[in-house]
């Protein structure tokens, strides 16, 4: 295998996976807004609250916030200083932005190693307002996010280093 073939197979599963995880956030989004309406209605015209709708909006919130990470880390929209980076040229730019990518893969799987563990103590925690619903499904938002991050900011270093443009 040549490195072009390489950089489109990356540069596919990037393509694949960003659309997949966009798909998702914009179903949780739909999925925010119907629930807070429904909610909004219920209370002020029918007059019978829906207990779950403010709960369940919040879970769908963290879900759509820390899959959205990976969304922003993978159009470099976010927040970063890189003023340093911008002064440097040539292979010092690389080896910086390698630095940067490399430490940061390392906090995100720590996020993701602490937040599983999270999200395993409560597995026997139950919302009575959401269905009974495990808080585990919620508090894994946290390493699925930052699992997701870590795969988009590792994809794009891999295709800036073949010469790929994500």
């Amino acid at each position: 295998m040549n490195k072009a073939h390489i950089a489109r197979v990356v540069m596919k599963a990037d393509h694949v996976l960003f659309k997949t995880v966009q798909v998702i956030t914009v179903l949780l989004l739909a999925g925010i807004v119907l629930t807070i309406s429904a909610s909004v209605f219920t209370r002020w015209i029918i007059f019978y609250p829906l207990n779950f709708a403010d709960a369940l909006a919040k879970y769908m919130l963290m879900w759509m916030a820390f899959l959205g990470m990976g969304l922003a880390l993978r159009s470099g929209e976010h927040i970063a200083v890189d003023m340093l980076v911008t002064k440097l040229k040539g292979a010092a730019r690389k080896f910086v932005q390698g630095c940067i990518h490399v430490l940061l893969s390392v906090f995100l799987l720590i996020i993701a190693y602490y937040g599983f563990q999270y999200a395993m103590d409560g597995r026997d925690s139950y919302d009575p307002f959401v269905f009974g619903i495990s808080m585990m499904i919620p508090y894994l938002s946290v390493s699925v996010g930052a699992i997701y991050a870590c795969i988009q900011i590792n994809l794009r270093m891999i295709g800036q280093m073949l010469g790929g443009d994500l």
